[in-house]
Parts: C-alpha cells; sequence; structure tokens
C-alpha cells in the first residue's frame, strides 16, 4: 500500500513537471531513473501511461485516467496527513500527572485549572501524596512533578523550579515565648516535623544559614505528621515553628498569617522536578503542560533562585 501511494505521489510530480527531464532536475536525480520507475510503474499496471518521444510527452487515455483518479487521492492524502499532524500537537485526551501533596494542592492544581481554560479537550487527572507516589516506569503517570532529584532508571528528568525552606511560625505563637536570637535557639522551641511515611522517621535535622554561617539544628518536634499540609495548619494555629517550603508559606507569610523565624538566614535549596518515560517526551499533551508549568513557577510567588529575604520576621533583625 504504501509502494502504491509512492507510485501516485511519483505520477503527478511527472505529469505536472512536464518531462522526464524536468521531474529529474526537480528531485535531483538523473532522467534515466525517472524513466525506468516509469517503466516499471507502466509494467505493472500493464499498460502505457504516457507517449513519450524525443519531442512528445503526452499521456495516453489510461494515463489521463490514472492520472485523475491519482490525483485527487494525493490530495485526500495531504489533507488526512495535514489533519493528523495538527491534531496531535494540540493538546487533547487524557493527562495524569502525580505531585506533592501540598504542593499539588496549593500550586499544581490552580495551574491545572487555568491551563484546562487554554485547552478544554484535554481531560487531566490530578493524583497527589505525601511520599512518592507511582514512579513514571509503570505507566500510570503521564508526569510526575517531585521534589528533588529522582533516581528512576530510564527516565527522562527535567528541572522546574527552586525553592528553599525557611523557618516559619504564626506570631501567637511567640505572644508567651522568647523570640530566636541564633539557630541554635530552636532546640529549646516547639517545632512541628514530617515524618516519612513509610519508615515513620522524624526529619528534625534542620540546615539553616546564610553567607556566613551554616547550622544544623535538631530539634525536638512537639508535633510530627506525616502530612505536611498538617505541618502547615498547626503552624498557622500557633502549635510551632515549622521548617516548611517558602513555595508553600509565602501566601500566609504575605498576608501575616505566618511570619519568617531568623529572616537572615534561609534553610536548605530544594529543586522541583518534572519525571516522565522517554516515550512521553515528545507527547503534545506533556510538551504544552511543562511549558506553561515553567512560565506559572516564574511567576509564582517562592520560587527562584534569588528568593527575598523578608523583613518582617522573627529574629536578630526584628529584636528592639
Amino acid at each position: 500500500m504504501q509502494g502504491e501511494a509512492s507510485d501516485l505521489r511519483f505520477f503527478t510530480n511527472l505529469v505536472d513537471a512536464g518531462s522526464i527531464t524536468a521531474a529529474a532536475r526537480a528531485v535531483g536525480t538523473s532522467p534515466a531513473a525517472i524513466s525506468r520507475k516509469l517503466a516499471t510503474l507502466e509494467a505493472r499496471l500493464g499498460v502505457t501511461l504516457i507517449i513519450r518521444t524525443t519531442r512528445v510527452f503526452r499521456l495516453s487515455e489510461a494515463g489521463q485516467v490514472y492520472y485523475g483518479r491519482a490525483l485527487a487521492i494525493v490530495e485526500e492524502i495531504d489533507v488526512l496527513e495535514n489533519e493528523i499532524a495538527s491534531a496531535s500537537s494540540k493538546p487533547q485526551g487524557n493527562l495524569i500527572v502525580g505531585a506533592p501533596m501540598e504542593l499539588g494542592r496549593r500550586q499544581i492544581a490552580p495551574f491545572i485549572e487555568a491551563f484546562s481554560e487554554r485547552y478544554p479537550k484535554l481531560q487531566i487527572s490530578l493524583v497527589l501524596a505525601s511520599e512518592g507516589i507511582h514512579d513514571p516506569g509503570d505507566g500510570l503517570l503521564d508526569i510526575n512533578i517531585r521534589l528533588g532529584l529522582p533516581d528512576t532508571p530510564g527516565s527522562i528528568v527535567t528541572l522546574l523550579a527552586t525553592t528553599r525552606r525557611v523557618l516559619c511560625a504564626s506570631p501567637t505563637y511567640f505572644e508567651k515565648r522568647p523570640v530566636l536570637q541564633t539557630p541554635n535557639d530552636l532546640a529549646s522551641h516547639d517545632c512541628l516535623c514530617i515524618r516519612r511515611q513509610k519508615t515513620m522517621t522524624v526529619l528534625n535535622k534542620w540546615a539553616v544559614g546564610n553567607e556566613y554561617e551554616k547550622h544544623v539544628v535538631t530539634v525536638s518536634p512537639k508535633f510530627s505528621s506525616t502530612n505536611c499540609e498538617i505541618i502547615h495548619d498547626w503552624a498557622v494555629s500557633g502549635r510551632g515553628i515549622a521548617y516548611k517550603l517558602l513555595s508553600d508559606v509565602y501566601r500566609d507569610i504575605a498576608s501575616g498569617r505566618l511570619v519568617r523565624i531568623l529572616p537572615d538566614f534561609y534553610g536548605e535549596k530544594v529543586d522541583l522536578y518534572a519525571v516522565m518515560l522517554p516515550c512521553q517526551q515528545s507527547n503534545a499533551n506533556v510538551r504544552a503542560f511543562l511549558d506553561l508549568l515553567r512560565e506559572f513557577f516564574r511567576d509564582a510567588g517562592g520560587f527562584g533562585d534569588e528568593l527575598a529575604k523578608d523583613e518582617t520576621g522573627y529574629g536578630v533583625s526584628s529584636v528592639n
């Protein structure tokens, strides 16, 4: 079938060129090669398509019929291929995205709403989990958005954005507690810690620093949870100090519900990656989603290499 379609296109191009020599020049080959291909086509069909001599090049009666039908078929093929190419380049169908719980709810979910307005033919599923959800290799996710560099063999990994962890708490927490003077003071405060769901390991070593000094403080968790949103809620309600991603808490800091603790210090840098199978790299849905998601993160608060320090926090800079 593929050879027959090729013959149809060859014949229409030959007729449109007006001569064997012109047709050969158009495709960068020799007149002899064009003559051989025409002879092979005529032998397969058992008819003479073109009457040709040194002075004559005209369609036979069979050639006229063949050319008319071939031209219509080639045009239909071109229209079909253009339709398929156009459809495959526009996001539509299904897209399944995995993301960490809090990042997914606070950042990815609002982005998906806006993205869907732009591509209404796309049905999007957002899968959230507190820890390493599905591996992209299992085929359940089209894109897995995760914090930190993954070690999934054979996957394509692309950096989306960068944020940092910060120390934060509700202003009400300090109504009956002393203001921190140094990072080491964290050891005597109520702290809110994440536990890894699979191992129940508490993440209570908090790294903070600046260009002059670095500290790793082991804190005693007043409360701990495997759910980062619960930690967030406890911090807002004044239960203690949290070590949170700035991208998760920047709105609360801007509104005053949370304040930066020791704003002259910052926590560890955390990179945000998209992980996918190699076959998804050229998928129109995935490409469009990631291109716009990068733009979204560039404009969103709490992301970027240069993360501005908040001057309203509790710490050395706000001691009277």
